[in-house]
């Protein structure tokens, strides 16, 4: 079991898309996570005071056992039974809420609250638009290197609706923007094979010119651009997308020469891609970008001899500065990625070794940002997402999914080190995503291989032992390494 589990779990790490060929025809379920990565937590503006708000899963269909992906909604309040009340005194055993509806299924199977996505989606993103309404963005690494752009709003009863952006069908990957569009041209680049991070990054306007190719679509306010659109509808804030790719793209396809890595910057209004879209960091794949006030940090995958760990690129320029970090701290490659809330500090999870880098940013506003190594921590195996809960007056503490480990592990920046290592998660936690709660914070994560968000409350972020696992959300499901558990069934029947 170790070793078909150290296996799986590479293939996971590095990135790697290419699964056995099985049956694809069987439909999408709706209604469980199926090997989940990507989740947000979103407030719930007309939700009831001290709400738990809104979770959305994706799930990347990693054993392509159906036809594709998903992307779930979930609105937290109305499940039944409810979450535990945060804070409170959590139950033997952990509460399980194995019904993750909240709408019911269509005859056809369908659902308001999910949409289909394509397969082994990497990480979301979202985009407040208005009141109740929001835009997410899901990086998959399937055929077409898709980023999909999917809005959801939210009812006056709570009800949440999914809608695919530029489609008005329930396939969200039909047409979502490919960022391997340009890979038939004679040089076949630029292209983003393995799009996988996902990051948004105001636009900042002096006039509307600013904001794009026809200033009549769009409006500068307060500094931010205003996207106006010309056939109607709400106006809505108008950001730049951020996106990496975990695979180098070669020049001719296929053969293996001029590698190069690209962060590609795209258009929240429209998902439109172009030659510009792209721009070129030189040799070295990405992984996650952390945006700061001038500057975006774009962590690095694996490079021989040595991976670039840290690019500092400004979108608007187009400039790249290399910070160097690795020829000081050798480790092979880097994965999550975030800035403390004064952006004076970086933090990184390394591989081979697992480590967590911590390193100051000296004048992030200025031309020539210096990085330096203040410290390099151990991490129990195989570190892959990081969120930053900022503790006003104090340092920030860090949540950290350790995959292998099955372990989220807290770093305190004032004691420099691991206070905290939350077990019992699931198999193989790997997305992160946080709802602050005053002096504390509920943790979400997805836990890849047994297909359950785990809940975790911290009540008071001053004291990080006191964090504890509360919840399971999701039926459980082993399909990888046990194909006839219960819960790969569809239809009452076990898949083949």
């Amino acid at each position: 079991m170790r070793v078909l589990k150290s296996l799986f779990a590479a293939a996971v790490v590095v990135g790697v898309s290419a699964c056995p060929a099985v049956d694809v025809s069987l439909p999408t379920p709706l209604d469980r996570f199926y090997f989940p990565t990507a989740i947000a937590h979103l407030d719930n503006a007309s939700g009831p005071d001290g709400g738990d708000g809104l979770l959305l899963v994706a799930s990347t269909n990693f054993d392509k056992r159906f036809s594709g992906g998903s992307l779930i909604a979930i609105n937290l309040d109305t499940l039944s039974p409810p979450l535990p009340p945060f804070g409170a005194t959590p139950s033997s055993p952990v509460v399980q809420l194995p019904m993750i509806r909240s709408a019911p299924l269509g005859a056809d199977g369908g659902s308001p609250d999910a949409v289909l996505i394509a397969p082994f989606a990497g990480q979301m993103a979202a985009l407040p638009l208005g009141a109740d309404r929001f835009r997410l963005f899901v990086p998959t690494r399937s055929e077409r290197q898709r980023v999909h752009a999917v809005d959801l709003s939210v009812g006056a009863d709570g009800a949440l609706l999914l809608t695919c952006f530029n489609s008005t069908g329930r396939d969200c990957g039909a047409n979502a923007t490919s960022l391997t569009t340009f890979e038939q041209t004679e040089t076949a680049v630029p292209r983003a094979p393995g799009a996988f991070g996902v990051a948004l990054r105001p636009r900042a306007c002096s006039t509307a010119t600013d904001c794009g190719a026809d200033p009549a679509e769009y409006v500068c306010r307060q500094g931010q651009c205003v996207s106006t659109p010309r056939g109607g509808g709400a106006e809505e804030p108008a950001v730049d997308v951020l996106v990496t790719h975990i695979t180098q793209a070669d020049s001719p396809l296929g053969s293996t020469t001029n590698p190069r890595g690209y962060l590609v910057k795209l258009p929240s209004e429209s998902m439109q891609v172009t030659p510009e879209s792209f721009i070129d960091l030189g040799i070295g794949a990405t992984h996650a970008v952390a945006v700061g006030s001038r500057w975006n940090y774009v962590s690095g995958r694996f490079l021989n001899p040595l991976g670039n760990l840290i690019r500092m690129v400004d979108v608007s320029s187009g400039v790249t500065i290399s910070s160097g970090l690795e020829s000081v701290f050798r480790v092979s490659e880097s994965r999550g990625i975030a800035l403390s809330s004064d952006e004076r500090r970086v933090y990184l999870l390394g591989r081979s070794p697992d480590a967590l880098l911590v390193a100051s940013i000296d004048d992030p506003k200025s031309e020539t940002p210096k990085l330096q190594i203040v410290r390099g921590n151990p991490l129990p195996e195989t570190p892959n997402e990081v969120v930053v809960l900022a503790r006003p007056g104090r340092g920030d503490l860090l949540a950290i999914t350790c995959t292998n480990a099955g372990v989220i592990a807290l770093y305190d920046d004032d004691v420099g080190d691991v206070v905290v290592q939350i077990p019992g998660a699931g198999i193989q936690p790997f997305g992160l995503t946080v709802d602050r709660r005053g002096d504390g914070a509920r943790l979400y994560t997805t836990n890849f291989q047994d297909g359950r968000v785990a809940v975790i409350d911290i009540p008071d972020l001053a004291q990080p032992q006191s964090a504890r696992l509360v919840a399971h959300l999701g039926r459980q499901q082993l399909c990888l390494i046990r194909p006839s558990d219960p819960s790969c069934t569809t239809d009452g029947g076990v898949v083949p």
